[in-house]
């Protein structure tokens, strides 16, 4: 079951670089910016994420229950076949997948 409905106004948050130790809270603190603006669809572009480890999937996760807890819906796209393994294998793919295919 997808969270985000089709003729839903979804908006798109492009993550680029690495989410690893030492995990700043940018993107968090991008994903609460946009609640506060009134987004409630949120989708982390992950195309041009170049490495993640367990602290960042660590702070997807948190950033996840941050926009719901809001009243807001986060999920993921775009993951390389090695983020969505490892967000697979950490058993978060299911809550956070959104088209998480490449």
């Amino acid at each position: 079951m997808d969270l985000l409905e089709q003729g839903t106004t979804v908006s798109i948050l492009q993550v680029e670089g690495t989410l690893r130790v030492p995990v700043s809270s940018d993107l968090r603190q991008r994903v609460e910016a946009m609640l506060r603006r009134g987004k409630r669809r949120i989708v982390v572009d992950l195309s041009r994420l170049s490495a993640i480890d367990a602290a960042g999937v660590g702070e997807l996760v948190g950033t996840f229950n941050a926009a719901r807890e809001a009243g807001g819906v986060l999920q993921v796209a775009h993951a390389s076949r090695r983020v969505r393994h490892l967000l697979h294998i950490t058993g978060v793919l299911t809550f956070l997948a959104a088209g998480a295919e490449g």
